[in-house]
């Protein structure tokens, strides 16, 4: 028999109901309150600062009557509003395939300081003599451009292997490397050391990760490095970008030349946005002077990914936590 009266039961069951449902309105409001920080498409999106000011380049994409190459917006805080500058490469060079409609198809812009005067703008392009997807440069004097091509594609493989993703990266001894994504059927992240101006490739490139994962389904891309404390922490997207099961992990190693070691499960996917926004991926970390962020893009309708942005924290063990707007945490739960 139970201990409890009926009234008493009846008290605790309701004061239960209560509790679950507002369990539930609060995560449904910090969940919904996750609403995209530039909400047009804004496909693999690139952050840096320059001074007071934050700029975000993303893949190609319709701008009024015309397509921007490299769009690029600027706010004055990750969080804050962000508005459309320009098309930061207006010309492309030669060796660029034109679509049937004419169009370019640039994707992955990623821009770095270069020196102590002008930006690098790393690309992606189809060259038309190799039929494969290869990675170009651009230099501007200014972060919006506009950005010149170089004459020649930067990486380019043989046969049919495309390379993708690339991401520039300097390490605290002052060294520069490219990083990239490349494999004829599992693909790896390559990091490739380059010399200061970000053009001249320098020794052998090494492989960091390889998609070795079932959930990755053959696809590692959008890598983007980053050095917490004594530990090089590698976020990666994983799977297809529009197949529903896109997500963002990330590896880590004690250093560049050692093994790099996947966290298990996925750190941030759409079960992380209580499943309303779909494929969340294609991520730039960056470290700014007092918060870390991660921005990443999102499925929001029919052919439209836009850009987020979310908190990133550390544990006391170096381990990376997205803070999902009011559900500091959620993102980073591994799923099975």
């Amino acid at each position: 028999m139970s201990r409890f009266t009926y009234t008493e039961w009846v008290r605790l069951l309701t004061a239960s109901v209560i509790v679950a449902l507002v369990t539930a309105l609060v995560a449904a409001t910090a969940v919904t309150a996750m609403r995209p920080a530039i909400p047009r498409d804004f496909p693999d999106p690139s952050i840096s600062r320059d001074g007071d000011s934050y700029y975000a380049y993303s893949t190609e994409s319709g701008y009024g009557s015309s397509f921007w190459h490299v769009p690029v917006q600027r706010a004055d805080d990750p969080t804050g509003e962000w508005s459309a500058i320009a098309d930061a490469l207006p010309d492309v060079p030669g060796w660029v395939a034109r679509d049937a409609h004419g169009r370019a198809n640039v994707t992955a812009p990623d821009v770095s300081r270069r020196g102590a005067g002008d930006y690098l703008l790393y690309f992606v392009a189809r060259a038309a003599a190799q039929n494969v997807l290869c990675v170009g440069a651009a230099l501007a004097q200014t972060p919006t451009g506009p950005f010149r091509p170089l004459v020649n594609p930067l990486i380019c493989q043989q046969g049919r292997v495309d390379s993708i993703d690339p991401q520039a990266f300097t390490d605290s001894d002052g060294t520069h490397y490219l990083l990239y994504t490349s494999g004829e059927h599992d693909a790896s992240i390559w990091l490739q050391r380059v010399a200061e101006d970000g053009t001249t490739l320098i020794g052998e490139r090494r492989p960091l990760i390889q998609a070795d994962r079932p959930e990755e389904a053959h696809i590692v891309e959008a890598p983007s490095l980053v050095k917490h404390g004594s530990e090089y922490v590698l976020f990666y997207s994983g799977n297809a970008f529009n197949s529903g099961h896109y997500f963002v992990n990330y590896a880590a190693a004690p250093a560049l030349s050692g093994s790099f070691v996947k966290h298990p499960g996925e750190l941030l996917n759409r079960d992380s946005l209580a499943d309303v926004y779909a494929n969340p991926g294609g991520q730039s970390v960056m470290r700014d002077t007092e918060s870390d962020y991660i921005f990443f893009h999102a499925s929001t309708g029919p052919g439209q990914r836009a850009m987020f942005v979310a908190g990133l924290s550390w544990t006391s063990a170096g381990e990376p936590v997205v803070e999902i707007r009011g559900v500091a945490g959620a993102a980073s739960r591994p799923v099975d």
